[in-house]
């Protein structure tokens, strides 16, 4: 009687457990992704310029016509102690990067720099070619503007300018999604006008205002995110941040910045 009981009770717990278990939804299967199975195979996935999975805006790789890159982020420069009386500030901006394919090799480039009182924005053209393996390469050039105003010692202060900029890049495609560039480019100084109250200072000169060294990284920064990570160090006698503190020096200083800039 006992054992008969205790069959009852196992058949209908069994029951039970299989009409739940057609009952509950299953899960919903995730799409595998074919990135990480190339990474896991030890193969690398080129940076192409119809996949999100590898965004690039500074990696000297060809971007195809009509594709559009950008980020959108800040960059910090440290202000030097020579011209803020031995206090370091750091000064942030917004910073804007746009890259366009117009060709196979060619591309437009634009860069935005905004503070609002005072902001700087530059576009140009870009050539990449391939190296040799992993290792890229591109030649550009560009012209730009800033432009600014501040209030200081009761004195209303307003100033603008025009620039001009090359540079080379090299890049290296690493195994894994991570994109490595090194730039140097050359600033030029093409016009550069300031007023202070009444007093109006231009200089038209086409000067050499000095060099920069920059080294990006672009990799995923969370889940589908990616993010550009960069420092650069310019060693120049014109910063567009600084405009208004140049009437006294007349010699190259260094700059440091640090930038960050999510893929929009």
């Amino acid at each position: 009687m006992i054992h008969a009981r205790l069959l009852i009770i196992i058949l209908l717990l069994l029951t039970t457990a299989s009409a739940w278990g057609q009952q509950r939804p299953g899960r919903t299967k995730r799409a595998p992704n074919p990135y990480r199975r190339a990474y896991q195979q030890g193969r690398f996935v080129a940076p192409d310029s119809t996949s999100p999975q590898v965004p690039f805006v500074h990696f000297p790789y060809p971007l195809a016509r009509g594709i559009n890159r950008a980020t959108l982020g800040v960059t910090f420069t440290t202000s030097p102690r020579d011209i803020t009386e031995q206090t370091q500030i750091d000064v942030p901006a917004g910073d804007l990067v746009i890259l366009r394919g117009l060709t196979k090799n060619l591309a437009l480039t634009g860069e935005m720099k905004f503070q609002f009182l005072q902001n700087n924005a530059m576009a140009g053209l870009r050539r990449t070619f391939p190296i040799k393996g992993r290792f890229y390469g591109s030649a550009g050039a560009g012209l730009g503007g800033w432009f600014g105003m501040l209030r200081l010692a009761d004195f209303n202060t307003s100033g603008f300018g025009f620039m001009g900029a090359a540079d080379v890049a090299v890049g290296f495609r690493s195994s894994r999604d991570l994109l490595v560039t090194f730039r140097l480019q050359k600033d030029l100084g093409l016009l550069n006008r300031t007023a202070v109250g009444q007093t109006v200072s231009d200089d038209g000169r086409i000067v050499s205002n000095g060099y920069g060294a920059t080294v990006t990284l672009e990799q995923a920064f969370f889940g589908r995110r990616h993010a550009a990570i960069g420092f650069r160090a310019l060693y120049t006698n014109f910063n567009w941040q600084f405009w208004s503190l140049y009437d006294t020096f007349d010699r190259n200083i260094f700059y440091p910045e640090v930038f960050m800039g999510f893929f929009l």
